[in-house]
């Protein structure tokens, strides 16, 4: 009887403790401003051969809800490393500093021409899935995003996302997308 117990107790010990790591694995992925990058950390040969095949890069900007009410939180950037096929570099477990610079974009004569910063700031991707429009991205706050008018920023507002990545071997790859801010807030 005392082993049936101490089973059971062993079992619901374990059941609450992989609700946990769940908990700790939805932790959202922030921006954050600052002016430095993070190095990157001591990975297996393999994710670095795996890296080197990264030719160039595709960014996604998507308006995003991370929080229990309805409305859109911020954006989502979705960064895609890819290969000379334009094949996702399934890479995994490597910290990637990331730079991301946010305009407002007028065009003159149909030439886009960066306007005002909207938003400047660091993160980091750890995996090919950070891309994966089923992750979480990295998540951009509304509040941290400069909108000089937010009643114009719902209408939309014609923006250009910038990003570089670093990789291990010193190369840095780039992409850039531009939109409209208005399906940002009714995604």
């Amino acid at each position: 009887m005392k082993k049936i117990i101490l089973l059971a107790i062993l079992v619901m010990l374990v059941i609450s403790l992989a609700g946990c790591a769940e908990k700790e694995a939805e932790i959202p992925k922030y921006a954050k401003p600052s002016e430095t990058i993070q190095e990157t950390t001591t990975v297996s040969e393999q994710q670095l051969e795996l890296l080197k095949t990264v030719t160039h890069a595709e960014v996604w900007v998507y308006g995003r809800n991370w929080d229990e009410d309805a409305e859109n939180d911020g954006i989502a950037l979705y960064i895609r490393l890819l290969d000379e096929k334009d094949e996702i570099v399934k890479f995994r477990d490597v910290n990637l500093p990331v730079e991301i610079e946010m305009y407002t974009l007028k065009y003159d004569n149909g030439k886009p021409i960066r306007e005002g910063l909207m938003y400047k700031g660091n993160a980091t991707m750890t995996s090919w899935k950070d891309g994966s429009l089923g992750g979480s991205g990295i998540r951009i706050p509304f509040e941290d995003i400069n909108f000089a008018d937010v009643t114009k920023a719902k209408e939309g507002i014609r923006y250009e996302v910038f990003v570089k990545v670093q990789l291990p071997d010193g190369r840095v790859v780039e992409a850039k997308k531009t939109g409209n801010t208005k399906w940002w807030f009714y995604g």
